[in-house]
């Protein structure tokens, strides 16, 4: 009896192992794989204009001249990296406002009448790589996808409006966690000035780098209280939203499921962009270090 008992709990154990597998099947095919996409290609840099675009940063012995040419070398090499990526749109921080303008300036550049200035740096990452690489695929144009958090005028039940009351509040890990990243960033500035562009791409894009770009704002998030986590919503309405914003913008850019579109973008800006582009059902994320090695 007890061996009938077996077999007819193995058998129903086995339809049913065999039912849910069939319904994983059905649920995954609704979000199938192999279904065409827009690929992006997410690449984190720093500037590479430095002082010109982040003020009093980085020591004057560590500053990174990437107009040498063996810095311009380790450029060419990069785009070659990028270029097998064959990309239809290459997406740029700057605000979308700025199309004409930059329009014009890549025009500029293409006919050879363009070096740089205040606004493009002739050693900044939108000319040496954006504009290069541009002109090298033949592309018309840029894409500006840059985009600000949003302002609103807050009501009295927004955790917003107390925000000076919460501002000075003290905790031991605030100032234990800013010590700790400002020593972080030192030791970035010295890796920047030693490693060649490819290796230090390479480090700015890994999984452990771009999740602790965010990691010095997540410290101030329990600012405030369980009534009036000014932190949280602070890092919602500025940080979060902002990249959801830049987000956004990607999405307004797909004109084909055969889009392949290359993000050039500050690295602490991707750890969320890729976050939300892997989350949605719209896109394929490549990996960059597929191209950076």
């Amino acid at each position: 009896m007890k061996f009938v008992y077996f077999v007819i709990l193995t058998f129903y154990s086995l339809c049913l192992h065999a039912q849910t597998a069939q319904l994983r099947q059905q649920i995954d095919a609704l979000f199938d794989k192999n279904t065409q996409k827009p690929q992006v290609l997410l690449l984190g840099t720093f500037h590479f204009a430095g002082e010109k675009v982040d003020a009093n940063t980085t020591p004057t012995t560590l500053r990174v001249d990437m107009l040498t040419p063996t810095r311009q070398q380790q450029i060419d090499q990069l785009l070659n990296q990028l270029a097998r990526f064959k990309p239809t749109k290459i997406a740029i921080e700057a605000s979308p406002s700025s199309k004409n303008y930059i329009d014009s300036l890549y025009t500029a550049y293409c006919k050879g009448e363009f070096s740089g200035n205040q606004r493009v740096e002739a050693d900044g990452e939108l000319l040496q790589v954006g504009f290069k690489l541009a002109k090298r695929l033949g592309h018309t144009e840029l894409f500006p996808i840059d985009a600000q958090a949003f302002r609103l005028k807050f009501s009295p039940a927004d955790s917003l409006i107390m925000f000076t009351k919460y501002q000075q509040q003290s905790d031991p890990s605030f100032d234990y966690w800013d010590n700790h990243y400002t020593r972080y960033s030192s030791l970035q500035d010295s890796l920047k000035y030693y490693s060649t562009l490819q290796d230090y791409l390479t480090f700015l894009n890994s999984a452990k780098t771009q999740a602790r770009s965010i990691g010095r704002w997540l410290v101030t998030t329990k600012r405030g209280t369980n009534r009036e986590p000014i932190g949280a919503d602070g890092f919602i309405s500025r940080y979060y939203n902002r990249n959801l914003r830049i987000y956004s913008n990607i999405q307004r850019l797909v004109t084909s499921s055969m889009d392949r579109i290359l993000v050039i973008y500050g690295n602490t800006h991707m750890y969320i962009l890729k976050h939300l582009l892997e989350a949605s059902p719209e896109f394929t994320v490549v990996p960059v270090t597929n191209y950076l090695k």
